[in-house]
């Protein structure tokens, strides 16, 4: 028999506050669902200083202040708890899972290339595939970099022109996912001659950062690697190669959150849109890939 969760009075209070930020996330964006991190941020730009910082085993509240970037490593705990507890829906915070996704779409026949979202952030799949469907764009999901698999069934399902709009975090992980699915794509030994393929970066951009306002944060050095590269990357643009810029960020700075920023981009590729008038990290039609 599975015994029944314990959870202390500190667990309690965690929780009922995660509820409330959780609610207010509701009330002012009018959006019932967020990711883990599109929690934090909000939580991070409340201006109430009422974060609840517990002492002893009792859980009495000791202090209240506002929610630092710091708390954001057990705000998974709490939120997990709060949802066991019945304080918020199941559903309503989005976590990251594993395994690569396909969501298809219908094909618009007025339009004359196919469109493709690609992402390695899964937790905003359930955010951004009503957008897809709704503008007739397939989107694919994948950890970290696209597999082979991943670009083998891109060219399984190619049967016209096909754009690839990439969305990542601005991070050492992560910020060159575009660049190397471009590569990948463009030294496959299943590329056949004559696929018209192009790809280029929607988001995060350092001009995005700036325009948008979006808050940076420590980011997780991964490799040593990755870390030079993102200092390189970040060289001339006057930023802190030791912070990060997440796309969840833009729950909270961007109107309607990501799923209105997918939008508004995906609402510009009509059937009248002319592809050569648009610079791409990867254009097979003019032989344009990236640098390894």
């Amino acid at each position: 028999m599975t015994e029944p969760f314990v959870y202390t009075e500190t667990d309690r209070t965690k929780s009922k506050w995660i509820a409330k930020a959780y609610q207010d996330f509701v009330n002012k964006t009018g959006r019932q669902r967020t990711t883990q991190r599109g929690l934090f941020y909000h939580a991070l730009q409340r201006m109430e200083s009422d974060y609840p910082i517990c002492g002893g085993f009792v859980g009495e509240i000791r202090i209240t202040r506002p929610y630092h970037e710091n708390d954001g490593e057990k705000m998974p705990k709490w939120t997990s708890k709060a949802k066991e507890l019945g304080l918020i829906p199941m559903d309503a915070i989005l976590d990251e899972v594993a395994g690569e996704y396909i969501f298809p779409t219908e094909i618009q026949q007025d339009r004359p290339y196919s469109i493709e979202v690609w992402l390695n952030k899964s937790s905003l799949n359930s955010l951004l595939y009503p957008v897809c469907k709704k503008r007739g764009a397939i989107l694919v999901s994948v950890n970290g970099k696209a597999s082979e698999n991943a670009v083998e069934a891109l060219f399984q399902r190619y049967f016209r022109p096909t754009i690839i709009l990439c969305l990542s975090d601005m991070s050492p992980a992560s910020v060159f996912f575009c660049r190397d699915l471009a590569l990948k794509i463009a030294q496959s030994s299943s590329l056949k001659k004559g696929m018209d393929i192009r790809l280029k970066c929607i988001g995060i951009k350092p001009e995005q950062v700036l325009e948008l306002k979006l808050p940076a944060v420590r980011a997780k050095i991964n490799s040593k690697e990755d870390q030079e590269r993102f200092k390189r990357y970040l060289k001339s643009q006057s930023m802190n190669p030791k912070n990060m810029v997440e796309l969840d960020a833009l729950e909270v700075f961007y109107p309607g959150g990501i799923a209105g920023f997918l939008d508004e981009i995906l609402s510009k590729y009509s059937h009248s849109f002319d592809l050569n008038n648009e610079l791409w990290i990867l254009d097979l039609n003019k032989g344009l890939i990236p640098m390894a």
